[in-house]
């Protein structure tokens, strides 16, 4: 196996509130959307325990 990095500039990874818009915007390309009143705010919330829908 020949496995692959990417790791986007560094410029990009310094606005937690760009990363999440990236990833609100990948997720409602596919169609996954969370109504206002099912969606919630966890303060701890780890995303590598996040079951990601929306990429292969």
């Amino acid at each position: 196996r020949a496995p692959q990095l990417w790791a986007p500039s560094p410029r990009y990874c310094v606005d937690n509130g760009a990363m999440i818009a990236q990833a609100g915007w990948e997720m409602l390309r596919v169609g996954q959307v969370t109504e206002l009143d099912q969606s919630g705010i966890t303060q701890r919330y780890r995303t590598d325990e996040v079951e990601v829908t929306w990429r292969d």
